[in-house]
């Protein structure tokens, strides 16, 4: 029996993944509606890829800030754990999902500008502004659990525990202005050094056609202040390299034990008031 050609089978379906945005720069003039059709291609491509584990929707991730509940920005896609978990809120047009569930996410793009240039406000297509979309989910470490307290079976102990960022992924149908691969991972080299130390982490960028970029990991406990921002990219078949790299950073995204279960009362945040009575003589008939 052949071995399938799986280099060439992805080879195959990323000039199909270029030809969707032709194709939808031809038939659709609304910008809206084009990005939920490439949305809802990478939506289909990530579906195939991942194990029925991996739930992706669109939406927002909840967290708590200052004791307070907040939301994330919208993200085009949000991996999370569908085994464990649910959805907080679920409506036609997105979901807001705990903190507690999510994996990582991945922004679609039509296309990426890597200008270099500095804005107060970088536009969400620009390499600045995806990378500073990054910092601000860098910054959603914090996740709470309960868990059974091991001096009672009853008691039940809540704890926060320090855990990694959503792992970043982004996915672009094309890099404007006709960059070579290597300027623009030079260009986004260095807007991860303008948003600074540790602020942001790109773990991969997917332009089919065109190449695969990430930022190289840095081990802070023995890192050279030139160790940081580097960024490693391939231009052989780049759909192939994001698949490796998305299914390896999935699996070792670190799992809560099977006894701990997501605090979800913290955004639930019910605050009525709880009667209580026990049997007291003969109840009337």
């Amino acid at each position: 029996m052949s071995i399938p050609d799986i280099a060439a089978l992805n080879r195959i379906e990323e000039q199909l993944l270029r030809a969707r945005l032709d194709s939808v720069r031809s038939a659709i003039a609304h910008a809206g509606e084009k990005g939920r059709d490439l949305e809802f291609h990478v939506r289909r491509l990530l579906r195939d890829l991942l194990p029925a584990e991996y739930g992706l929707t669109t939406g927002f991730v909840a967290h708590e800030q200052n004791g307070t509940v907040t939301l994330s920005n919208q993200l085009d896609l949000i991996i999370y754990d569908s085994v464990r978990y649910s959805p907080l809120v679920h409506l036609e047009s997105c979901d807001v999902l705990p903190l507690e569930a999510v994996y990582g996410y991945v922004e679609v793009k039509a296309a990426i500008r890597s200008s270099s240039r500095q804005a107060k406000q970088p536009a969400g297509d620009t390499l600045d502004g995806i990378v500073k979309q990054n910092a601000l989910m860098r910054k959603l470490r914090n996740r709470a659990f309960l868990t059974i307290d091991g001096s009672s079976p009853i008691k039940i102990k809540k704890m926060v525990k320090h855990w990694l960022a959503p792992r970043a992924y982004v996915v672009a149908f094309e890099a404007s202005g006709r960059t070579n691969p290597d300027k623009f991972a030079n260009c986004l080299a260095c807007a991860l050094e303008r948003q600074g130390n540790g602020n942001a982490h790109i773990h991969g960028i997917l332009i089919p056609n065109y190449g695969f970029f990430y930022t190289r990991p840095v081990d802070e406990r023995n890192a050279n202040a030139d160790d940081y921002f580097h960024v490693k990219y391939t231009t052989d078949h780049p759909l192939l390299a994001f698949k490796s790299i998305l299914l390896k950073g999935l699996a070792s995204f670190p799992r809560a034990p099977e006894s701990w279960s997501p605090d979800i009362g913290r955004y639930l945040q019910h605050n009525g008031q709880w009667q209580e009575r026990s049997p007291q003589g003969v109840p009337e008939a």
